[in-house]
């Protein structure tokens, strides 16, 4: 039988929402095979059978194991959390096997490639939250930027989210103003009305890295940014964990702040860019009731510009190196996205 000339995508952490998405997007293309890795290769192997995968069990903190499960990809997509302490060991080994990476979580700082390129962030936020505001035209007197919403954390997307710790992930109450960010200028915004958020909601400032790049490469005057949540009960949590010193210890109580916000006002997920000109305003309005499988769709769509060589060797991060509006259109057809307006 002849070798399949299709290229090899290796799906770390597939048996989750997001890499099992990932992987059925990619395998409904036709144009890759694919290899499904996770812990217990036992919960791989109905899904495998259904895309025609190769299943195999991989620790992802074991280097040997993990090496193997990188030879002969030409794609790394690494799903496995929590992936700000994961990527690091996934993005070498795949380097070294000589494949590409993909990673909807990982915050790396740049260092060379070769001529492989290593995509970071093809999540909800970062990531879509970043690359949305760019369909909008640059040069805005004032952008402000809302996302979030209700929605479950696993054990592994909250132990991110609690190592997403400021300021390296971002500037808590600053804005962007003229160049640079402005501290302790803004305040929690405790029961606003949004466009495309379901009643009132508790908005918190929060500045990300992503933002930043966002203002600077846009040219926009002023930018405001803020994390949406139903009420405070989750934003509470979060910063008494990141005070304790210790987050991590604090798992549990993000799972259930985020579950309790479940409960009283089901899961939906919004992102809202909101630009003001001297000739009036624009807006673009992503809303999902699925954040784990759209970011397993937008995923796919950036390894598949990784095959089609339309991703620069290097770290990128998704928001940054994919084309926004190519993205959006491919990305409002897939289930996972309710409604996406620009």
């Amino acid at each position: 039988m002849a070798e399949d000339p299709r290229p090899l995508v290796a799906v770390l952490g597939a048996s989750g929402a997001t890499g099992r998405t990932a992987a059925q997007r990619l395998a409904a293309t036709g144009r890759v095979r694919l290899r499904l890795g996770a812990r217990d290769a036992g919960a791989l192997a109905a899904p495998a059978a259904v895309l025609g995968a190769e299943a195999v069990g991989v620790d992802a903190g074991d280097a040997e194991a993990l090496a193997g499960f990188c030879a002969g990809a030409d794609v790394v997509v690494q799903c496995a959390g929590p992936s700000l302490r994961l990527t690091p060991a996934v993005v070498r080994a795949a380097l070294a096997a000589g494949a590409h990476v993909v990673d909807p979580a990982g915050d790396l700082d740049p260092f060379p490639t070769g001529d492989r390129s290593v995509v970071l962030g093809t999540g909800v936020v970062p990531g879509l939250s970043g690359l949305l505001p760019r369909l909008l035209p640059p040069g805005a007197r004032r952008l402000d930027l809302y996302a979030g919403g209700a929605d479950r954390l696993t054990p592994a997307a909250a132990a991110d989210v609690l190592l997403s710790v400021p300021p390296r992930y971002g500037l808590p109450r600053a804005l962007w103003r003229d160049g640079g960010p402005v501290e302790a200028a803004l305040t929690v915004q405790p029961a606003v009305t949004l466009p495309g958020f379901d009643g009132p909601v508790h908005a918190v400032p929060l500045l990300t890295a992503e933002a930043q790049r966002l203002a600077a490469d846009t040219g926009a005057a002023q930018l405001r940014s803020y994390s949406v949540f139903p009420g405070p009960g989750l934003p509470d949590t979060l910063a008494l964990a990141w005070a304790s010193g210790d987050p991590l210890a604090h798992v549990d109580a993000v799972i259930a702040a985020a579950d309790a916000d479940v409960a009283t006002h089901g899961v939906a997920i919004t992102l809202l860019a909101s630009a003001r000109y001297a000739d009036g305003a624009r807006r673009t309005l992503l809303r999902s009731t699925d954040s784990l499988a759209l970011t397993g769709a937008f995923t796919a769509l950036a390894v598949t510009d990784v095959l089609a060589g339309r991703v620069a060797p290097g770290v990128g991060r998704a928001a940054e190196v994919l084309d926004p509006a190519t993205t959006a259109a491919r990305l409002s057809a897939d289930p996972s996205v309710d409604e996406l307006r620009y």
